[in-house]
C-alpha cells in the first residue's frame, strides 16, 4: 500500500513537472489566452453592433446629402454655362438681324419669335414684344435673310404676326435682276404664289423675287420668295409657284420695322 501511494506522489510530481516545463503548458497557455480574446471582441461586437450600426446609418445620410449638394452645384453650373452659352448667341444672332444697315431708315424692335405649332398650321407667328415696346399693326416683320410677313394683331406683351405664305397676306415684289414688278401671294401650305405673269416676263426658277420699297412698310431690295415653278394656267397668263427665303422653322430673333418718317 505505502508503495502504491509512492508511485502516485512519484507520477503527480512528474506530471506537474512536465506540465510546467515542456510546450504543453505554453500551447495550453496560448489557446487559453486566444480564446479570451475572441470571447472579449466577440462580447464587444455584440454590445457595439447597436452604435456601429446607427453610425453607418448617419454617415451614409450624410453622404447622400453631400451627393445630392453636389449633383445640385454641378447642374447649377452647367445651367450657368448653357446661359452664358446662349447670352452669347443671342448677342451674335441680334447683331447680324441688320446687315449692312439696310433696315436704318426705320425704326427697329429686336422680338424672340414663339414658335408655336397652332400658329404654323395657320401661316402665323407670335412674337414677345406688343405695345410695351412699341409694337403697332402693319409693322413689317423681318430678319436678316428677308421678309417674313406683318404683325396684325397687337397685345400688351405680345404681337401675332401674319407670314407670307398665309392666303390673306400679299406683297408687290421685283424681280432682282429685270426688276419686273408683280403681286405676290400667300397659298398656305408653305407656299407663295405669283399669278398674271406675262409670257414674256423673264422669270424662271431660281430666280430671287424682292421688295419693290414703294410703300412705307418694307425696304426696297429686301428677299421675299424663291422661285420654284414656272407654269401656265388657262386665263393665258402664266404662274410662278415661289417659297420663302426665309426658314420660319429656325427663326429665334427678328426685327418690327416701324417707318420712320424723320
Amino acid at each position: 500500500m505505502r508503495k502504491f501511494k509512492l508511485w502516485l506522489i512519484l507520477i503527480g510530481i512528474g506530471l506537474i513537472a512536465f506540465d510546467k516545463y515542456s510546450f504543453i503548458s505554453n500551447f495550453r497557455d496560448s489557446v487559453v489566452i486566444w480564446m479570451q480574446k475572441q470571447t472579449s471582441l466577440l462580447f464587444y461586437r455584440i454590445q457595439s453592433y447597436p452604435r456601429l450600426l446607427l453610425l453607418h446609418t448617419t454617415q451614409q445620410q450624410e453622404l447622400a446629402s453631400q451627393n445630392t449638394q453636389l449633383k445640385k452645384q454641378i447642374e447649377e453650373y452647367s445651367l450657368l454655362l448653357k446661359q452664358s452659352k446662349n447670352q452669347t448667341q443671342d448677342v451674335t444672332a441680334v447683331n447680324q438681324l441688320n446687315p449692312n444697315g439696310v433696315y436704318d431708315d426705320f425704326n427697329q424692335i429686336v422680338a424672340k419669335a414663339i414658335l408655336d405649332v397652332n400658329f404654323f398650321v395657320n401661316n402665323q407667328m407670335l412674337i414677345d414684344v406688343g405695345s410695351n415696346k412699341g409694337s403697332q399693326i402693319g409693322a413689317a416683320v423681318v430678319n436678316r435673310d428677308g421678309v417674313i410677313g406683318q404683325v396684325y394683331n397687337v397685345s400688351a406683351n405680345s404681337s401675332q404676326v401674319t407670314l407670307i405664305t398665309n392666303p390673306e397676306f400679299k406683297i408687290y415684289v421685283e424681280q432682282s435682276v429685270t426688276k419686273s414688278k408683280m403681286l405676290a401671294q400667300g397659298s398656305g401650305n408653305g407656299n407663295i404664289i405669283v399669278r398674271y405673269l406675262d409670257k414674256n416676263d423673264k422669270i424662271q426658277a431660281g430666280d430671287i423675287l424682292e421688295t419693290t420699297g414703294l410703300d412705307d412698310v418694307y425696304p426696297a431690295r429686301i428677299p421675299v420668295a424663291k422661285v420654284v415653278k414656272v407654269f401656265y394656267e388657262n386665263n393665258g397668263f402664266n404662274s410662278a409657284l415661289c417659297v420663302p427665303v426665309v426658314d420660319f422653322h429656325q427663326l429665334q430673333y427678328v426685327l418690327v420695322l416701324k417707318y420712320d418718317s424723320k
